[in-house]
């Protein structure tokens, strides 16, 4: 995503926090430089109010995203029954989906605590992420991803316990 896409009320996703929306777009300086800035704040704000101050050349590694089209959602679904998916970028949901995918069909699952919050995050955030591209609740978000895995053989007991939870968030 390039810096001049991003404008004032334009929304973007974040697999953690959710969607956000662009409230201004200035130049900030730092460390004596001229930095462009997006002033982020949550959709759905929690108790502790948090807002978000990304340059522009860090929106991208810092997770932030504009949200997927169902289209590229409904390929990223293709993608968790096959794997095969030649560049996978990272911080988008195409990592997102290449993390399940890796637990669920390559016996990658996940034995220590960080590895088991890496697959929870994915899980959350692909979940949040298509229920909002596709209209549809968290259940039925990870209803559509289970739907995808269950083309392999075995699914991981933890992806499956990961979506369950994500369905709840």
């Amino acid at each position: 995503m390039s810096p001049k896409k991003v404008a004032v009320g334009d929304l973007l996703y974040h697999p953690v926090h959710g969607l956000c929306r662009t409230n201004k777009v200035s130049q900030e300086t730092r460390s004596g430089e001229k930095v462009l800035s997006y002033f982020l704040s949550p959709k759905i704000t929690n108790r502790m109010k948090t807002r978000f101050i990304i340059a522009a050349s860090q929106i991208e590694a810092s997770g932030f995203h504009t949200l997927l089209s169902v289209k590229e959602a409904n390929k990223v679904l293709k993608y968790l029954k096959t794997g095969t998916q030649a560049v996978i970028p990272e911080n988008t949901p195409w990592h997102l989906a290449k993390i399940i995918w890796s637990c669920a069909y390559e016996k990658f699952c996940p034995k220590n605590q960080r590895k088991l919050q890496t697959l929870e995050r994915a899980a959350k955030g692909l979940v949040g992420e298509f229920a909002l591209v596709f209209n549809i609740t968290a259940k039925k978000a990870a209803q559509k991803i289970r739907k995808s895995l269950a083309a392999g053989p075995n699914i991981g007991s933890s992806v499956l316990a990961a979506l369950s939870r994500a369905e709840g968030h």
